[in-house]
């Protein structure tokens, strides 16, 4: 068979990539990975008694806001490092926008309380659970996106389980804030993101070897 002859044969079944579908599938995978995250965290833990009114009041907002944002720029990131030949690393920053917001508002919160209140402020009641549950309940959504990634190709394991982990941390948080009673923005700004670092770093040692493809 001559050279043109092949290239022809190789290019008659070609058909247009669907270069949407990878993303249609993280923003469905990360929905559905909310929706079964919060559902164990209602059965298992349970959600706060006064989540009706407390959801109402803007610390309790700026949870449900700060792990919706870490969960939506870490999916945005990692739908895109499953796609070879777009830059992601460089975006990466873009995941302490959120993480440095809320560190701004408990510091400027913090000047403002009376000294012998800070230390309550920071370390809330429950904050061992805050660094147990969160990283916890992410291996729920972790999984979910590690299949999704295995149908990817992933050049970046390294940095693509970095961004599992970040957008599964980041669900989690919402999911967890349905049951926490520290409602101190500094104590957000600490035992939340100490958590998603966590639930981040767990992602980081234990996911490069599941993406090889």
């Amino acid at each position: 068979m001559k050279t043109d002859e092949l290239i022809s044969l190789l290019s008659a079944g070609n058909r247009q990539v669907d270069t949407a579908r990878l993303r249609r599938m993280t923003w469905l995978a990360g929905l559905a990975a909310l929706v079964l995250t919060a559902a164990i965290v209602v059965m298992t833990i349970g959600a706060r008694r006064d989540l009706s009114q407390a959801m109402l009041t803007l610390p309790v907002i700026a949870k449900f806001v700060f792990g919706a944002s870490v969960a939506a720029i870490s999916l945005t990131l990692f739908q895109r490092s499953l796609r070879p030949g777009l830059p992601t690393r460089r975006l990466l920053p873009l995941v302490a926008i959120p993480i440095g917001l809320v560190g701004a508002w408990a510091a400027l919160t913090l000047f403002q309380a009376p000294p012998e209140q800070r230390t309550m402020l920071i370390v809330g009641r429950h904050w061992v659970d805050c660094l147990v549950y969160v990283p916890l309940f992410a291996l729920c959504p972790l999984a979910i996106l590690a299949s999704l990634a295995r149908h990817g190709a992933p050049v970046d394991r390294g940095l693509t389980s970095l961004l599992a982990g970040l957008a599964s941390a980041g669900l989690a948080a919402v999911a967890y804030a349905l049951h926490c009673p520290d409602d101190t923005v500094a104590f957000l700004a600490t035992w939340y993101t100490a958590a998603v670092l966590i639930a981040a770093a767990f992602a980081t040692v234990a996911l490069p070897r599941l993406l090889r493809w």
